[in-house]
């Protein structure tokens, strides 16, 4: 049975990261084509609520060891405990207690492969100790790793999308395999009236400015329905049309009266709520976009994306929407509201994505994002690596240098 080992100090059961619920779901996905797998994690996460999956840490912190086990469908986690749950704040001893283990799970498990994420100094010197050791290494580009970061001691790089191999590759010539994602998209039960046409995070460079000039146009098609943004941080809406301009001025663009024409949604709405009145999601984006949970599980609830063409919408909508070129004015600047003249396709497509029926489009991209096909891309990527048996190599259990 192939062996893997997976590490980083950013915790896989992190509900508030979007990335570990990716990396979650992979090992799941390994698990149950009979991989051996052991994790290695710390109690670092993104918010201080993505704790909520460990419902019984105050007790597993009462112990006097530095780590703990948790056992999630059959796979061994080892956490290691921390004062601090930001990653940042690690401190040396508690990062040295991490690699320590993760040498000693390496002499004992003997992995065929270590699989992690991580650009922090922790991370790297895992890698680094398992290249040392002569195991075969992957990494895992989901999230906003930096550009500039050349993945050393790494001989795999694998992605969730194409947009996100082919940023790497131009700029860092990079390659990275496209599995796709392991996000599932669930998707929920419309209303009989769908009478919104909806913008969640309505922020500068998500296009809240296209969006609040398509509203302030109300095209006829859609004067039956309701222009809806979907506020994340009460205020956002006002507070990002506040700064918008026209070209080429600095004055105010959007007045109180334009914002009447827009409802706001705050938090505390239910986004299966939002999504079930929703008739058209729009996604404005005017910044690099990978695989966009949102337009997913709206194509998978059978509504219509119109949405700018961005590579990684693109790779999101494929037929199940429409896509829109960006102003170039826009790209420059995200506070610069669109001129009118310049607007006559996003309501081409607006007026489209209202009359025609997508439920079939949608159905059939839809079927694209069952991950099981990920999966099944996935094994086949590890495969090779796996058939190297690199646990067998007598050089594995040479002693950490830094310990």
């Amino acid at each position: 049975m192939p062996k893997l080992l997976w590490v980083s100090p950013l915790s896989v059961h992190d509900t508030t990261n979007a990335s570990a619920a990716q990396w979650r779901n992979m090992l799941l996905s390994l698990k149950a084509r009979e991989v051996d797998i052991v994790g290695l994690s710390a109690l670092n996460f993104v918010q201080a609520s993505g704790t909520s999956m460990f419902i019984d840490l105050d007790e597993k912190l009462k112990g006097n060891e530095n780590s703990f086990n948790l056992n999630d469908n059959n796979i061994n986690f080892i956490y290691m405990r921390t004062k601090s749950h930001q990653l940042g704040e690690m401190s040396s001893q508690e990062q040295r207690n991490f690699y320590a283990k993760f040498c000693a799970i390496i002499n004992a498990f003997r992995p065929d492969v270590v699989m992690g994420c991580g650009t922090d100094m922790l991370s790297m010197v895992c890698f680094d100790e398992a290249k040392r050791r002569g195991l075969p290494t992957v990494y895992t580009l989901l999230d906003a790793t930096p550009r500039r970061f050349n993945f050393p001691n790494i001989d795999v790089v694998i992605t969730d999308s194409s947009a996100t191999s082919n940023l790497y590759a131009t700029l860092q010539k990079i390659n990275a395999v496209v599995v796709g994602s392991f996000i599932p998209a669930v998707g929920i039960k419309q209303s009989a009236e769908r009478t919104r046409i909806t913008m969640i995070n309505p922020t500068w460079d998500k296009g809240v400015t296209i969006f609040a000039k398509l509203a302030q146009m109300n095209p006829e098609a859609a004067q039956n329905y309701k222009f809806t943004v979907y506020e994340p941080v009460a205020g956002q809406l006002a507070q990002s049309l506040s700064q918008a301009h026209e070209l080429g001025g600095t004055a105010p663009g959007f007045n109180k009266a334009d914002l009447t024409h827009i409802e706001v949604l705050t938090a505390d709405t239910p986004m299966q709520e939002v999504l079930a009145q929703t008739k058209v999601l729009v996604v404005p984006s005017l910044s690099f976009e990978g695989i966009n949970t949102l337009v997913r599980e709206a194509v998978v609830s059978g509504i219509p994306v119109l949405a700018t063409n961005q590579i990684g919408l693109a790779e999101s909508v494929r037929d199940a929407g429409i896509l829109v070129e960006i102003p170039t004015y826009c790209l420059s600047d995200h506070q610069v509201i669109p001129r009118s003249e310049d607007m006559g396709n996003f309501v081409k497509g607006l007026t489209i994505a209202l009359t025609e029926d997508f439920s079939e489009r949608c159905a059939k991209v839809a079927r694209r994002f069952d991950v099981n096909l990920s999966a099944n891309r996935l094994a086949v990527t590890l495969k090779p690596l796996f058939e190297q048996r690199a646990g067998n190599n007598p050089q594995l259990l040479r002693n950490g240098s830094l310990v």
